[in-house]
């Protein structure tokens, strides 16, 4: 038996075309909630003590204690949970890129089988903009401001001045608590509710942005989970802080083990206060009757790493504390007669439009890429099988100047492999710098690579990633694409000092006009295997 499903293909024309099909009286309304920059083991959803709302929700749920992200910020990832693609297939891996118009989304599928939606959102990456407002019939900009930041960012879109000149225009409607916006999330999704028909289901999308830096939860959580703290460290200013990390110095980290226990406490009190917000969004649905018919799932898009690999923040690995990420999914109350409350099986964030689609019945499209997890949740085994992660940044060599860079990753249960590719400015094709494997069972904190095809380990898990990666390239190539230079956005450029305080260092970059020769954008031919080298 193959250890790994291939994937199933998109029928376009069953997708885009035809007319909506008439759902049932029992299609079940579908709440998605995504949490920023959460880690798995600071969302459990089994501690009542932290996170007492989505606590009580689990009781009703499957938490699922590995799920994994195809990389590891923001904008790749929720185009993961929308369209059921790994950053891999779907190619947007960079600020300056959208999706694909032809790639059908949650919101489109859902449209097109009589679903109402509404979704809100709380950062730039998930700008309408970038494909994700795409079968919405309400897609709004949920930070304080955000009409206003909405008209602000399409004129200077608009605009023929220099982007230096929208960038300034652009700038006048920031606000310095932009970012703490759980309330306004809570405030348009009441209204919404108030507007949608009830007799129709509906497709609900929350964005929760506050547990990404700065870490600044208002009380009673800023003190919540470390009272006696007597330091001056905050959370203000996370990323620019040289108190904390100073890349000028070796090593770079500059906090000490007692303060970064207190930012691991300001973090777990975003994360809090984002549970309270959560449980007054449900307190809402519960009360338009929107919760008993209801598939409800909350993850996170990725995860944030505190120093375990000498960094802070995210977008710079795939290491477990940012590939791993919370998931409890609360099936209909009416769908199975048992739910099973833990699974610890291997999962993926491109499982969660599939299993949508399982639940809302819906014919319109097979399955892209990932598998229902509804065995899962009603107490049946999954194959296990294999995930494929990546990341492209930025790179500088003094000598050749500036490229990218490509991480690549393999992910079972027991083990993992990261492979790294570098392509500078005027290279024909990446070669590959490093790789390194790692055995999780015996290594789960990822701290003894293993560099030597010697090992027959690494050669297997090499010949594991070839073998995934070749049914993305398989599946790649026969979806129709859109040409690749109709496919580039300006938003990360004009929102560029918003996005680079909170740690993205190509945010404010000027889009390139043909993106197709970047690493990331498609699959990479084969790598194959040369015994006795060692990574460097």
């Amino acid at each position: 038996m193959s250890w790994y499903h291939p994937p199933i293909l998109i029928s376009l024309a069953a997708t885009l075309g035809g007319c909506a099909e008439e759902l049932g009286p029992e299609a079940p309304d579908v709440i998605l909630i995504s949490l920023d920059s959460v880690r798995a083991d600071t969302l459990t959803f089994l501690n009542p003590a932290s996170t007492p709302n989505l606590a009580k929700l689990a009781e009703r749920g499957t938490v699922f204690t590995q799920a994994i992200s195809g990389t590891s910020w923001t904008l790749p990832s929720h185009l993961q949970m929308f369209t059921g693609l790994p950053p891999a297939l779907h190619g947007v891996q960079e600020d300056d890129l959208r999706l694909d118009p032809v790639l059908p989304t949650l919101p489109k599928l859902l449209s097109g089988d009589g679903y109402q939606s509404a979704g809100f959102f709380t950062c730039w990456y998930l700008a309408g903009e970038y494909g994700f407002e795409d079968g919405f019939d309400r897609y709004l900009n949920s930070m304080k401001g955000g009409a206003d930041l909405d008209r602000a960012l399409a004129e200077a879109m608009e605009s023929n001045a220099s982007m230096e000149q929208r960038r300034r225009d652009f700038r006048r409607w920031k606000t310095t608590d932009q970012y703490i916006n759980s309330p306004v999330v809570v405030a348009n999704a009441a209204k919404a509710l108030n507007e949608v028909d009830d007799e129709e289901p509906l497709l609900l999308f929350a964005h929760f942005f506050d547990p990404h830096f700065d870490y600044i939860p208002p009380a009673p959580f800023g003190t919540r989970f470390d009272p006696d703290y007597q330091g001056e460290i905050t959370g203000v200013n996370y990323w620019e802080n040289e108190r904390i990390f100073d890349a000028s110095k070796s090593p770079p980290r500059q906090i000490s083990d007692r303060d970064l226990e207190h930012i691991r406490a300001l973090y777990e009190g975003e994360v809090a206060w984002t549970d309270a917000a959560i449980g007054e969004l449900l307190a809402t649905l519960e009360e338009r009757g929107r919760l008993d018919n209801t598939l409800i799932i909350v993850t996170a898009d990725h995860g944030e790493e505190f120093f375990e690999h000498g960094d802070r923040g995210h977008r710079r690995t795939l290491y477990d504390e940012v590939l791993r990420v919370p998931l409890l999914i609360v099936p209909p109350q009416a769908s199975s007669l048992s739910v099973a409350p833990l699974y610890s099986g291997q999962v993926s964030l491109s499982d969660l439009l599939p299993t949508v689609l399982d639940y809302a019945g819906t014919e319109s499209a097979s399955a892209p890429y990932g598998r229902s997890l509804r065995p899962a949740i009603e107490g049946e085994g999954l194959e296990e099988r294999p995930l494929i992660s990546s990341l492209v940044v930025p790179v500088m060599d003094k000598r050749r100047g500036t490229g990218r860079g490509l991480y690549e990753s393999l992910r079972l249960p027991s083990e993992k492999l990261i492979r790294f590719w570098v392509q500078f400015e005027g290279d024909a094709q990446p070669s590959m710098q490093s790789y390194e494997y790692f055995d999780l069972v015996a290594d789960p904190g990822e701290l003894n690579p293993v560099r030597t095809l010697n090992d027959k380990r690494v050669r297997r898990a090499w010949a594991k990633l070839e073998q995934a990666m070749n049914e993305i390239r398989v599946q790649y190539l026969s979806t129709p694409r859109t040409p690749a230079d109709r496919l580039v956005t300006e938003v990360h450029a004009i929102a560029g000092d918003d996005l680079a305080h909170l740690g993205y260092a190509s945010a404010g970059e000027e889009a390139t006009k043909d993106p197709s020769n970047r690493l990331g954008f498609a699959p990479l031919p084969p790598a194959t295997i040369t015994p006795n080298k060692t990574s460097k």
